[in-house]
């Protein structure tokens, strides 16, 4: 059982808080510290503590806190409650600007056991996609297309995806309008639908010799009409979406990534995502089989094992230079 505390109680927060309550054979939440008075009346019925101040949360002795404050104050945070002797799950980006990356790294010390909850790379599809060029059937892999997650996410999954190691990149961006109807936001369907009269980004970004082209919208996040795409090339082949063509013996082939998805059409076991498979593999085994979660609750489920895994000695998953890095490299996308 890994029991952690939440620093936070936005959004992002909330997510924690959840999963808490999704998976009570995994996880146990020692509190949550909650500073804003009208936030905490939300929380005044809440099956678990809910505290003024980190002190009091770090008083119950959890396994580590979970930092999930608003980007701004993100570094700070995370510096302070490591200071005071706690293992921090810090939520990203680390720093909203090079300014915030150097007070925190100024603090940092040999002592201090952080990492950094970059999620994407546990996603599903991604952590599939992976493990499906890992088996190197498309050769040399030196161009990604992701439109799919912001910014450090994305760069973080590129970086992920084509082994670039601490490779700055050059960065070209470009802005296309693209107006869309928006419906939904993170408080579900709009009362009514509106145009949102925005932009598309579009970076190149060009390693020694591989590259990573970005295509976003801030719309996609709660989109149908504005879908997910992923590309992968390599010398041998690519990977589209869920379908992959590859030579072999100079004959090309192709093989689909299905999602072995469980509580339709009738179906009775439960609505879940148990795993992806392809051409007779396993690429992809879901860790909480059984539970209804999301693909992005799973992947923060999957950081919560990682660091529970991480502050009994494991390996450090995402530590805070990755996240840096990561940040630094999307401060030049804009």
């Amino acid at each position: 059982m890994i029991t952690y505390g939440v620093v936070g109680a936005g959004w992002r927060a909330e997510f924690y808080i959840r999963l808490a309550s999704l998976l009570p054979d995994r996880f146990s939440l020692a509190g949550v510290v909650v500073r804003n008075p009208e936030t905490q009346k939300k929380y005044a019925a809440a099956p678990f503590p809910v505290f003024e101040d980190a002190d009091s949360l770090l008083a119950r002795r959890p396994d580590f806190v979970v930092s999930a404050v608003n980007k701004a104050s993100m570094a700070d945070v995370s510096a302070s409650l490591a200071e005071k002797g706690a293992a921090v799950l810090m939520e990203t980006p680390l720093g909203v600007s090079a300014e915030d990356q150097e007070r925190f790294f100024a603090r940092l010390r040999p002592s201090f056991r952080i990492q950094v909850a970059e999620q994407y790379r546990f996603q599903p599809r991604f952590a599939a996609a992976k493990a499906l060029l890992d088996e190197g059937i498309l050769g040399d892999v030196r161009q990604v297309y992701l439109s799919a997650c912001h910014d450090y996410h994305a760069v973080s999954l590129a970086r992920f995806f084509l082994h670039t190691g601490s490779e700055i990149p050059a960065v070209d961006v470009f802005y296309l309008d693209d107006p869309v109807v928006r419906y939904a936001g993170r408080e579900g369907m709009l009362p009514e639908p509106c145009l949102n009269d925005g932009k598309s980004k579009l970076c190149l970004l060009q390693f020694r010799n591989k590259s990573f082209l970005y295509d976003f919208c801030q719309t996609q996040y709660f989109s149908r009409i504005r879908g997910n795409l992923l590309r992968i090339r390599g010398s041998n082949g690519e990977l589209t979406g869920d379908r992959c063509v590859y030579l072999r013996d100079g004959v090309p082939m192709t093989r689909e990534l299905v999602r072995n998805a469980y509580g339709a059409n009738g179906d009775l076991e439960g609505l879940y995502l148990a795993e992806i498979v392809s051409e007779g593999r396993t690429l992809y085994r879901n860790p909480f089989p059984g539970v209804r979660l999301t693909d992005e609750e799973i992947a923060v489920a999957t950081c919560l094992v990682k660091m529970g895994a991480y502050v009994e000695g494991g390996e450090a998953f995402y530590p805070p230079e990755e996240a840096a890095l990561d940040a630094r490299i999307a401060f030049r996308m804009t």
